[in-house]
């Protein structure tokens, strides 16, 4: 008889094949992502609502230093992605049901002039977690690095304190690998692996509901002591497709209907504070992170313009019983950083952190309100190389500095639609003066050590200087220094282009390659130095397999962007299908040198990898871990490769995290019960095998394997069943089981 060792040895030969196979068809599954991604929303003009009368701020706070607590007071952040304030019931709408958020209104203190700093959702919640403005952490847009390990969150503050801290975010343009999860000892980032199917990882999101669900499970857990707990919703964001009821409730203006979903899901965490007697000792704060143009001034959606409709944002903050503040409303413009102190001030305590922070909060003392409120977006400028654009708002004006200079009296234009800038020059003048002391107050300090500092070795100190008194502090610049010196165009001017490319986009998503590559074509004969039109030529041209045409335009990319890390992926992935490992290494280390905290690089690198060098690919794939463990793919992939090096208990550890974020595959299931067996835990063993026959009926390795784990807990007659089953499905294991039981 053969030793039944061999049994198990010839399964897992058995697996190996099928893991190589399916791991042949998974290279060209290669994570990417698209430098500019914001889709078509629905052309709606939303409602606005003029500058209203409001409770003085003395009525509405009673003290402007809350008492010591007895006990440490809960702190709830809450961030619904891109809510207009105009859109909400508790400011004023009519036409949208949003019941949870008005009573939390009719309880707390309604911002009624909140302005995000950045329209744009990894860099305005960068700024409200660490009560930093833009220019000063460095993080603008989305083109950038991650948030730098020196810069303080709120959440570490918390976590410093003992408090038990707590995230779950809905979507992926906010996972850890930015820098956001640090202070947080449980940060939800993790998304079911049929998201990422063919989807770029910008438009990677879950819904309210599942949200909500983990929040409260969290909070199960953890609400015996204090919490700082952060929930961030992401429905409204487009494209727009609320569940029913709702989507017919709303079904003329779907981004409605996604805002009343969020609320509703949303009173779900409210209706279980108070029925666990924590919702009155809680501070919860809520706002958004930016709002939606919804057609208004040409803009579809979001980050290109810094007008009220993207940049007004709701805020409430309901304070903890006993904490001296009453509910009320506050008209004065406010700024986002001044979230981040709130927070700790209305807690009650003491951090480092409060050496970073750039305002005394929202409920300072008159001396320390400043009735003015900073935006800025780079978006125009670091995707398409326009001008930035930057806002100042005060009580009644809204100015913005561009090319070509803009003033509305919001009072009397709450729209913004009447430029006074030629008129009202000496308001204007005033405006753009504070504007620039601004900047120079409260400057970006570079690293002692690091790339952080521009890098862009065509530009002479001049054009760096500029750079600098624009706020750009990137780690990078597509801008030449001519053009810098000539004059950055005004993105006003440049609609046509943007939304042109904005329609290309949607014309690829929905698999209409032709019209995608039409539109883009027009852009580039208009404007032939703009970057990201041949980068997304190279992108519409791997959705149709043409690897060669795909990397003549990535490197046109980068003949226009040289350091634009995601170009060198791009055009890594097409080499990779033209056989070129070498040069497609080359590129994609050349990306880590740029960017080296992108898991999605050193995942690239890995799977390439592993074709030759399975020690060097599983070095990587444990870097893309420490960076973003949560990326169910390279749990998976890290684990088959430690399982073929017959390392299997840490097969095990990334095999088993795989399948817990979603990966329900008979194969990999069946490996994971291999692994189990090999390091003598028999029942976890059984369980996997069991799993994946669950999944496969009919997968013979797994009906052998679980046969082999009965027999070696003496369970024969179980044994001799899932024999005879493989045996079935199987013939040439028929022989192989009778030498085994002779």
């Amino acid at each position: 008889m053969q030793p039944a060792g061999n049994v198990d040895d010839k399964i897992e030969i058995i697996t190996r094949v099928s893991a190589a196979e399916s791991g042949s068809a998974r290279k060209e599954v290669v994570p990417d992502s698209r430098a500019v991604r914001i889709r078509s929303a629905t052309l709606k003009r939303g409602l606005k609502l003029a500058v209203g009368l409001a409770v003085p701020l003395a009525q509405a706070l009673a003290a402007t230093t809350p008492p010591a607590h007895k006990t440490a007071t809960n702190v709830i952040l809450i961030t619904i992605d891109t809510v207009r304030a105009d859109h909400l019931g508790c400011y004023g709408t009519k036409d949208v049901q949003t019941p949870t958020l008005d009573a939390l209104a009719h309880d707390g203190i309604v911002f009624e002039r909140a302005i995000s700093q950045v329209p744009l959702t990894w860099p305005s919640h960068a700024a409200i977690l660490t009560g930093l403005y833009p220019f000063q952490n460095g993080v603008q847009d989305f083109t950038g690095q991650p948030l730098e390990p020196r810069f303080r969150s709120v959440a570490q503050a918390f976590q410093q304190q003992g408090y038990a801290t707590g995230a779950v975010v809905s979507a992926f343009v906010l996972d850890r690998s930015w820098g956001l999860a640090r202070g947080f000892d449980f940060y939800d980032d993790a998304f079911a692996p049929e998201a990422f199917a063919n989807r770029d990882l910008g438009l990677v999101d879950r819904r309210a509901r599942e949200s909500v669900t983990r929040a409260l499970a969290w909070l199960q857990k953890n609400s015996r002591r204090p919490f700082f707990f952060w929930l961030h919703l992401y429905d409204p964001h487009s494209p727009y497709d609320p569940p029913e009821p709702y989507r017919t409730q709303y079904r003329g203006h779907p981004y409605d209907g996604e805002i009343a979903y969020a609320d509703h899901e949303l009173g779900r965490l409210i209706a279980w504070l108070k029925h666990n007697q924590l919702y009155d000792r809680s501070l919860i704060v809520f706002l958004s992170d930016h709002g939606e143009s919804l057609g208004e001034h040409g803009e579809q959606e979001h980050g290109f313009f810094v007008y009220d409709s993207t940049v007004h944002i709701p805020l409430i903050v309901k304070p903890p019983a006993g904490s001296g503040v009453r509910a009320g409303r506050v008209s004065r413009p406010v700024e986002t950083i001044a979230v981040s102190p709130t927070l700790i001030r209305l807690a009650g305590i003491h951090d480092e952190i409060e050496k970073q922070l750039q305002s005394h909060g929202l409920l300072g003392s008159s001396a320390e309100i400043e009735d003015e409120a900073y935006s800025e977006t780079f978006y125009p400028f670091s995707s398409f190389g326009w001008s930035p654009l930057h806002a100042l708002e005060t009580s009644r004006y809204q100015y913005i500095d561009a090319p070509e200079p803009e003033l509305y009296d919001l009072a009397a234009d709450p729209e913004e639609k009447n430029n006074l800038a030629a008129q009202q020059t000496a308001i204007a003048a005033v405006l753009k003066e504070k504007l620039k002391a601004r900047l120079q107050d409260h400057p970006f300090t570079p690293p002692k050590t690091g790339n952080s500092e521009l890098s862009s070795s065509e530009l002479g100190p001049g054009a760096l200087e500029k750079l600098r008194a624009l706020g750009y502090v990137a780690y990078r610049s597509p801008i030449s220094a001519e053009a810098l010196a000539s004059g950055l165009p005004d993105p006003k001017a440049k609609l046509w282009e943007f939304n042109s490319i904005l329609q290309a986009e949607d014309a690829l998503h929905a698999g209409d390659v032709g019209k995608g590559k039409s539109l883009l074509l027009q852009v580039r004969e208009k404007d032939p130095t703009m970057y990201v039109v041949p980068f997304s030529l190279g992108e519409a041209a791997m959705s149709q397999q043409k690897w060669d045409e795909a990397a003549a335009e990535f490197k046109a990319c980068l003949d226009l962007n040289p350091s634009f890390d995601q170009a060198m992926l791009g055009l890594a992935r097409a080499l990779i299908f033209q056989e070129k490992t070498k040069e497609a290494k080359e590129w994609t280390r050349k990306a880590i040198q740029y960017n080296p905290e992108s898991y999605r690089a050193w995942y690239q690198l890995g799977s390439i990898e592993a074709r030759t060098d399975k020690p060097a690919a599983i070095s990587d794939y444990e870097k893309a871990v420490a960076i973003q463990g949560n990326f169910a793919p390279l749990r998976r992939d890290l684990g088959l490769l430690q399982f073929q090096e017959e390392n299997y208990p840490e097969a095990a550890k990334h095999l088993s995290r795989a399948i817990a974020l979603g990966i329900n595959d008979a194969i990999l299931y069946n490996d994971l019960g291999i692994s189990y067996s090999r390091i003598g835990r028999q029942r976890e063993a059984i369980d996997s095998y069991r799993q994946a026959l669950h999944v496969d009926p009919n997968l013979p390795q797994a009906h052998l394997n679980l046969g082999y784990a009965y027999e070696q807990l003496s369970h024969k007659d179980l044994a001799q069943r899932e024999y005879q089953r493989a045996c079935q499905l199987e013939a040439d294991l028929c022989e192989m089981i009778k030498r085994h039981q002779q």
